[in-house]
């Protein structure tokens, strides 16, 4: 297992992360660079970038010679995919000479962004960001602990709007006391139909399964319970099932259960029979184990064990037992073991071609699984891994979106309150993806994966 500084020391480097990112709102490349002599700023950038744009608006016959020097610059510094760069860039070019003198002053600066995360990976002004990259996040939950779901679900299409989220799945958290489900949140959700989908399970199922976690056979009766529950789900409308627990370690206090089930659990190859017999997914919460240790320290809670068994052997079991059942593996790149690598990744992957991944871009404890470097690029091993597999990643910002009502000092209205610090990594991340694998993780696979309606 790697070697780790102590927990606090850790959480310091992580809040500084995100602390710095919300104070500056750019990028980590323009952050450094500001530090370096010679390296131009955000600012500079995006003047740049502008006089570029009015010199082609003003005269289109210079369009070749500024994208063939942009092709010299691009592949003197290395970046990837430069014909698909410059193809986004003339596009951008084209769409400029045709606007009017008011439409080209009301929309320079989205023109200016989107510029940027072409010649720029990393760069663009996350103010703007999501204007060029709009994109469907796979992973959230609403919170309504003073209020009503229908102001929480309100509140969440006024994050889309802003954030540039094309469009948004809503599911329940994992459960061990069937509280709610997404009958409770479902009706609030109808008007907004065409922009959210959202799972179910979280509540009825997940509570189900744990109660029974330690049983190797089951009742008939609790099986026809447990599929019964499954088609009620479906029939509310639900695209799938989630936020199913596997494993999922308490990282926020005595409130924050520990919840742990074997992978292949009777249950669980159960609903995996039933996601594939109805062709939808199933999104698992599971922190990996992939050899028998004590709990790391950064993981002290009263509520995790004092160890940690190996769990990947009946994880794999799960993925096996029918190859029709789509499964998300959620939180990808927010590794709080240090057992979650880019190896385990590809090995999986290569072996089991019903999994995919849901990316979280916030760093666990384990920052040197994090696919981001702190000058905000991909890291060389997760880009190869992305270009290995383009087809089993999506975004999944698992944030809490909370009612304006819902100040209570509850978890999920913790969360909501610190969403804001993962919020701003997608836009840094899907910039600085070749634009290949940023249109695939951020609409073709969740709209293939989730079968959802354009």
């Amino acid at each position: 297992m790697p070697k780790f500084t102590s927990f606090s020391h850790r959480l310091q480097i992580i809040l500084l992360i995100f602390v710095v990112s919300l104070i500056s709102g750019a990028s980590f490349a323009m952050r450094l660079a500001a530090q370096d002599v010679g390296v131009p700023s955000q600012e500079q950038i995006r003047q740049n970038n502008l006089k570029m744009l009015t010199h082609v608006r003003t005269d289109p016959g210079s369009r070749p010679a500024v994208l063939s020097r942009l092709r010299q610059q691009l592949t003197m510094r290395g970046l990837a995919d430069v014909d698909a760069r410059l193809k986004e860039i003339g596009k951008i070019l084209d769409e400029s000479v045709t606007l009017t003198d008011d439409q080209f002053a009301q929309r320079q600066s989205q023109l200016v962004d989107r510029i940027v995360a072409q010649v720029r990976p990393g760069a663009t002004s996350l103010t703007h960001a999501s204007d060029s990259l709009k994109w469907i996040d796979v992973h959230n939950h609403v919170v309504a602990d003073r209020g009503s779901f229908q102001e929480a679900v309100k509140a969440a299409v006024a994050l889309m709007d802003k954030e540039g989220i094309q469009a948004m799945i809503i599911m329940p958290v994992p459960l061990t006391e069937p509280r709610y489900d997404c009958s409770t949140f479902a009706p609030a959700l109808r008007a907004y139909s065409h922009r959210i989908a959202f799972l179910g399970g979280g509540g009825k199922l997940n509570s189900l399964l744990h109660r029974a976690a330690r049983q190797t056979t089951i009742s008939d009766g609790l099986r026809r319970e447990f599929e019964q529950e499954a088609h009620a789900i479906l029939h509310e409308g639900a695209a799938g099932f989630g936020e199913i627990a596997i494993h999922h370690l308490s990282l926020h206090g005595a409130d924050h259960p520990y919840e742990s089930v074997p992978a292949d659990h009777p249950l669980l190859l159960l609903l995996s029979d039933i996601a594939a017999r109805e062709d939808v997914p199933i999104d698992v919460h599971f922190d990996v184990v992939t050899k028998d240790c004590p709990l790391p320290d950064w993981l002290s809670s009263s509520n995790n064990p004092k160890s940690l068994a190996s769990n990947i052997d009946a994880f794999e079991r799960l993925l096996d037992h029918n190859l029709h059942a789509r499964i998300c593996w959620e939180h990808a790149g927010s590794d709080n073991t240090g057992h979650w690598t880019v190896s385990l990744s590809r090995r999986l992957l290569q072996r089991h071609p019903n999994l995919y991944m849901s990316l979280r871009l916030g760093p666990g404890y384990a920052l040197q699984n994090f696919p981001l470097t702190p000058e905000g690029r991909i890291k060389p091993e997760w880009l190869s891994l992305f270009r290995d597999f383009p087809d089993r990643f999506m975004i999944g910002a698992d944030e809490f979106i909370a009612s304006p009502a819902s100040q209570g000092s509850g978890v999920g209205a913790q969360l909501a309150r610190r969403a804001p610090m993962t919020r701003q990594m997608t836009p840094l991340f899907l910039s600085a993806l070749p634009l290949e694998l940023a249109n695939k993780f951020r609409h073709d696979t969740p709209v293939s994966f989730f079968r959802l309606k354009e």
